[in-house]
């Protein structure tokens, strides 16, 4: 596969920006460990044990927004620079820097520092979304994945089990399809929330996306499989689940609207929240019937070009992902470690613990290619075709893959 790289409208745009940045100083081999990073409290949180990992004035932490930060570490590393050492990226923005040959591969740090930092801890989903083309690019500190809400009290009152398969998803949809009550959520509201669920049907019951020469695959047999099944699901949605987004989708399950259906991680807490849901108490969380949801990741990665010491830089990143340093940045965000993740103490606190736990260990993050969401804005709009009955389902799947074939085609990936 050919690789690609950050286009040269975004550099431009990047270059524009750094020239208004005071803070892009010469390369020089001395002075603290530079790290730069989105403002939020967790990041907030993890960055200040960075600092704390090595002695005082070692290490310099600047914290920005995600668009600046994203700008200045563009033009700094496609300079060759080594102004910056760290840089915070979420999983698509890292294969992105990857792709572009910007970032350090961590595969022999991860493997010298494996038993120290208890690195195994990480489970393979969220090291797949960390890595690009079989290498690892960065060190996880955040995670999300989507998980699979219920409420418990419907499941008991009309004797159905819990879905285990897509199969058994399906029929309780239809047992549970009453009244007021729609069966499942379907959060279908393009671009994102269409892709999302997309993913799940594609993974649970197709092969995935594309075969290893990112050939798409989703119009074979598999996927049309996937998709009609998608389709026939929609028959125990909410009305407008074609323009539903999280937020739709979170207050049906608050107010008794649903019974269950796919949503991320950070709405379980609110279906507690005596403010905004009916039902707290009442509504619990498993892994996704079939796994392959989405899960999404944030990490921190080292510049390819940093002249500092990347061994101890590394283990500055290690020692903020470590369990401990994780089991208290767990009243922040979703830690990625199974071992925090499983903590007792920690999932009587919070009680989704234990689902979200289950969810990161069978969920899959998008496919490992900079171009996906252009390729998902394309898939999208002709599986909305497909399951609102514009189209026939596989009609509408081998444009969308004819399409993404031409758009990739113009992007290298083929020779």
């Amino acid at each position: 596969m050919s690789r690609n790289s950050i286009t040269r409208r975004s550099f431009v745009g990047a270059a524009a920006v750094a020239t208004l940045a005071p803070c892009i100083t010469p390369a020089k081999a001395a002075g603290p460990i530079r790290v730069i990073s989105h403002r939020q409290p967790a990041l907030e949180y993890y960055t200040d044990q960075m600092k704390k990992a090595l002695p005082e004035g070692q290490v310099s932490v600047e914290l920005m927004p995600i668009d600046k930060e994203v700008e200045l570490a563009s033009i700094t590393m496609s300079s060759r620079s080594d102004a910056i050492d760290v840089a915070y990226l979420n999983d698509t923005t890292m294969q992105k820097f990857a792709a572009s040959g910007w970032l350090e591969p961590l595969d022999d740090l991860w493997a010298k520092y494996k038993d120290e930092f208890k690195l195994d801890d990480f489970p393979k989903s969220v090291i797949e979304s960390i890595s690009y083309n079989g290498h690892i690019y960065s060190m996880p500190i955040l995670t999300n994945t989507e998980m699979f809400f219920y409420r418990e009290d419907l499941f008991k009152d009309n004797g159905v089990a819990l879905p285990k398969t897509m199969q058994d998803y399906m029929e309780a949809a239809k047992k549970l399809h009453q009244g007021r009550v729609s069966g499942t959520v379907m959060t279908l509201k393009p671009v994102d929330g269409c892709l999302n669920e997309a993913h799940w049907y594609l993974n649970a019951l197709g092969e995935g996306w594309f075969d290893k020469s990112w050939k798409p695959i989703f119009n074979q047999p598999a996927g049309v499989n996937a998709i009609s099944t998608m389709k026939q699901m929609t028959a125990f949605a909410p009305r407008g689940f074609t323009s539903a987004a999280n937020d739709e989708s979170t207050i049906n399950l608050q107010q008794g609207l649903a019974a269950m259906g796919l949503q991320w991680f950070t709405r379980a807490a609110s279906m507690d929240d005596e403010k905004k849901s009916r039902f707290v108490g009442k509504i619990n969380w498993i892994a996704p019937p079939g796994g392959g949801q989405r899960i999404a990741n944030d990490g921190f990665a080292i510049s390819k070009y940093s002249s500092k010491d990347k061994d101890a830089i590394f283990k500055m990143v290690a020692t903020a992902a470590s369990q401990e340093s994780m089991q208290r940045g767990a009243e922040f965000a979703m830690p990625p470690r199974l071992s925090v993740l499983g903590d007792p103490g920690l999932a009587k606190k919070y009680r989704w613990y234990p689902g979200a736990r289950a969810s990161l260990e069978v969920g899959k993050p998008f496919p490992s290619m900079p171009d996906f969401l252009d390729v998902g804005a394309i898939v999208t709009r002709y599986i909305l075709q497909a399951v609102t009955n514009e189209k026939e389902v596989k009609a509408a799947l081998d444009q969308a893959a004819q399409e993404t074939t031409e758009l990739l085609q113009t992007r290298g990936y083929y020779k």
